[in-house]
């Protein structure tokens, strides 16, 4: 018989790493009067149960961020060289074939093919979404703020590994307990 609660979402101690990530990497980049998004993202993308399920996600995030940042920029010269005033939008479209293409092709050479999808988020973005004037520096600033978001989610990954986090939450049960006796959390999954 299947428990009535299952599937019901619950808090657990990745889901609260994965938003103490973001929320930190937000808290900073406010600090230093800079936009937050793309830090935020890859903190959550970087967040694993443990620290190479964050070098995974994470790396996929990060590598498919520099491989479809830098293709962008590539293509984004290419197509200015062609359109000088960037008047004929419609040769973005082979130029997205192209890269795609190349994305995919350097995810296999680079042995990192779970890299496509976020690499290839950002070659959309840089090929239809960013200023003719600002495309370079708008590339390279999505590479910084991935990294430093994948960064952030290791970084609390290593430093609150799942192990460390089961026995401080058992101490507070324990302490809890000892203060209100007959004390019972209602939910006891740590993941």
């Amino acid at each position: 018989m299947e428990d009535a609660h299952s599937h019901l979402p619950h808090i657990g101690l990745r889901n609260l790493k994965s938003a103490f990530s973001a929320a930190l990497c937000a808290g900073i980049y406010y600090l230093i009067d800079r936009n937050p998004t793309f830090a935020c993202i890859g903190a959550v993308y970087g967040m694993g149960n443990d620290m190479g399920h964050s070098w995974q996600q994470g790396g996929n995030r990060l590598i498919g961020t520099i491989i479809g940042g830098f293709l962008g920029m590539g293509l984004f010269w290419c197509y200015l060289l062609l359109a000088p005033a960037g008047e004929s939008r419609a040769l973005l479209i082979p130029l997205t074939f192209v890269g795609v293409v190349v994305l995919i092709c350097l995810a296999q050479m680079f042995r990192w093919p779970t890299a496509v999808q976020p690499g290839s988020v950002v070659l959309c973005i840089i090929l239809f979404n960013t200023p003719t004037d600002t495309y370079v520096s708008y590339a390279l600033n999505r590479m910084v703020d991935t990294g430093v978001g994948v960064l952030m989610s290791m970084l609390i990954n290593y430093l609150f590994p799942r192990e460390r986090l089961v026995r401080w939450i058992a101490w507070w049960k324990k302490r809890a307990n000892a203060m209100v006796p007959g004390f019972t959390p209602t939910h006891d999954r740590p993941d």
